[in-house]
């Protein structure tokens, strides 16, 4: 009976667990993840913020490359002033 109690609550931490998640991870190609690099430089430049700017865009370039394997957003370029 204990072990058939434990493995009832073991299934149900799991199920319970499963569906607190945020989630599974939603994959991005380079071109997407560009594209919305490029739309929060853009955005940041729009505004006159060029300290965020140059925030948006060092990062940027650090995740995209860290995570598409080195791969960079050619149609992306620094904020004036960088």
């Amino acid at each position: 009976m204990t072990r058939s109690l434990f493995a009832g609550l073991s299934l149900a931490a799991l199920v319970i667990g499963s569906t607190v998640s945020a989630g599974p991870a939603r994959a991005v190609s380079l071109d997407q993840a560009c594209a919305t690099y490029a739309q929060k430089l853009n955005a940041a430049v729009a505004a006159g913020d060029t300290q965020k700017a140059k925030t948006i865009y060092q990062q940027g370039r650090e995740r995209i490359s860290s995570r598409f394997g080195g791969a960079t957003c050619p149609n992306v370029t620094a904020p004036a002033g960088s």
